[in-house]
């Protein structure tokens, strides 16, 4: 067969559209006319890393000429060189893929705002676990030198990923180009890049937040809790965030795990945190409304934890772990069966006072 024909196949199984396991209500998109995309264009306007209103345009356009399953398995496809079993997901990111595209929640659209968040951390698992809030807005003309006074601090968009500016001596702190990048990311909308929808309806605002100082002044270790079906299941620690970024995975008895994704790994070993406990106990509260939810928290001076964030699709869905074998093994861990029960105890979380009583027991009990 010539390669011409090879390229054919290749893309009309690309585009082929085959229905997953089982549509969830609202799963499925609709194509929208040419004169609404074009209103969308102009009420909405998003802008890529490179900042060209072009590409800019061309993203939204193809949303809404091609749908969220059509992409997810396109962009998984140039990521790994094969596309993703939608149809019948076993592996974790399959399974991760399967809940973007999905499990599509309120509930999941305020876990990812990190200025919501922090309502929700403060009502689940109590307010211990939150950095001083020195700003909380979305009116980007409020951010100045005028109204954070604070030495060092942590300044962050709330509405997408790598929007983080850390000021550890005031007087070098380069304003300008922190605020400018900021009013750049706020005309960005996550949602057009990998399809997360929970990034589509936050408002761009930023937080400022105390800065979180690791022990001996380093920078802090970071704990991600990995919570399958509402259950801790292994943690990847971080260290040297801001430099190197290397890491190594942990089972929950802290055993190092032959497991290996992106970062570089780590060579030697770290001791159990004295928190580790605290930390497990605190992650599956918060994750347990959901089949996949992976819950960030940072060791701070002490070693106490401080959470960080919560993450529902670990780059987006498109890296699988090595080695093979475990990733086949962590896609075990989710029965999307399960669906709709996790559902349910979503919009019953969503419907909840805000200020209810925190959800403690044990050691969460024990650390008020």
């Amino acid at each position: 067969m010539c390669r011409r024909h090879i390229n054919q196949s290749t893309r009309r199984r690309a585009f082929a559209f085959q229905p997953p396991l089982s549509y969830p209500a609202g799963a499925v998109g609709v194509c929208k006319r040419p004169a609404e995309v074009y209103s969308d264009l102009i009420r909405t306007p998003s802008v890529k890393r490179s900042g060209s209103l072009a590409q800019s345009v061309k993203d939204r356009v193809k949303r809404y000429v091609f749908p969220d399953y059509v992409l997810a398995r396109r962009q998984y496809y140039h990521r790994n060189g094969f596309y993703p079993d939608l149809n019948n997901p076993r592996d974790l990111s399959e399974k991760i893929l399967w809940l973007k595209l999905y499990d599509r929640s309120p509930l999941h659209t305020r876990c990812a705002d990190k200025i919501l968040v922090r309502d929700h951390v403060e009502a689940r698992i109590g307010g211990q676990f939150l950095a001083p809030k020195f700003l909380a807005t979305y009116d980007l003309d409020e951010v100045s030198p005028e109204t954070i006074r604070e030495e060092r601090f942590v300044m962050k968009t709330n509405h997408d990923q790598g929007g983080v500016f850390i000021c550890l001596d005031r007087a070098r702190f380069d304003w300008a180009r922190a605020l400018d990048q900021i009013r750049a990311r706020a005309r960005i909308n996550k949602y057009y890049e990998f399809q997360e929808r929970q990034y589509r309806d936050i408002r761009p605002g930023v937080l400022v937040e105390g800065f979180i100082e690791g022990e001996d002044g380093r920078n802090a270790v970071e704990l991600k809790v990995n919570c399958f079906e509402g259950k801790p299941q292994f943690i990847q620690v971080i260290v040297d965030r801001f430099e190197k970024r290397r890491h190594v995975n942990y089972d929950l008895n802290w055993r190092r795990m032959d497991l290996h994704g992106r970062s570089l790994g780590l060579e030697y070993d770290l001791p159990r945190p004295a928190q580790l406990d605290l930390v497990l106990e605190a992650a599956g509260t918060l994750a347990s409304p959901f089949l996949f939810c992976r819950v960030d928290f940072l060791l701070g001076a002490g070693g106490r934890p401080w959470f960080g964030e919560m993450t529902f699709h670990p780059a987006a869905g498109l890296v699988r772990y090595n080695p093979p074998e475990m990733e086949r093994a962590l896609g075990d861990l989710i029965d999307l069966r399960r669906f709709a029960e996790f559902a349910e105890a979503q919009r019953r979380i969503w419907s909840e006072d805000a200020r209810a009583r925190p959800l403690l027991s044990g050691a969460l009990r024990d650390a008020q």
